[in-house]
């Protein structure tokens, strides 16, 4: 994402808002001030809130795209993701070229893992919600979890991956 388009994000506006009204409820609640004095603080959190959120979450990203940098355009997808490995989930960026799917995520040992058509056995939709499931052989598979799981899915088939249904 570009600078600009945190500023403008639902989930941002949406998250200050959440936080400006919880302050400015515990304030009405918990103290001994004014209702008047917890909206103005409350309005301030949000106004507060509205404008770091953007900053931090720009710049916890920041190390995804200077990894994306180094494969070749266009992206396909371009995903935030979790991954499901030994250990537990990990989050992380899905990336779809003509060519390969790339898993970024730097919670785990290797930044980057990068799969042909030939490494893919088969994609398929997995039986939970919003998860992908990318076999790789007999005993390996890669779960993904997204909110756009049947949009990878989709693209994933138009673009002569193995998709079963």
């Amino acid at each position: 994402m570009r600078f600009s388009e945190f500023f403008t994000a639902p989930a941002m506006r949406a998250l200050s808002i959440r936080a400006g009204f919880l302050v400015g409820l515990a304030v009405i609640l918990f103290s001994n001030l004014d209702w008047r004095y917890g909206v103005l603080i409350g309005a301030g959190v949000t106004l507060v809130a509205s404008v770091l959120l953007p900053f931090i979450f720009y710049v916890r990203l920041l190390p995804y795209k200077r990894i994306k940098e180094k494969f070749p355009r266009p992206f396909l997808v371009d995903a935030p993701v979790r991954f499901i490995v030994k250990q537990g989930t990990i989050g992380g960026f899905f990336v779809l070229t003509s060519k390969s799917m790339i898993f970024l995520s730097r919670e785990s040992a290797n930044a980057t893992l990068e799969l042909s058509h030939g490494d893919v056995e088969s994609v398929c939709l997995g039986e939970d919600e919003g998860t992908i499931d990318i076999i790789l052989n007999q005993k390996q598979f890669i779960r993904v979890i997204s909110n756009v799981d049947e949009e990878i899915v989709a693209i994933l088939k138009e673009n002569g991956w193995n998709v079963t249904e």
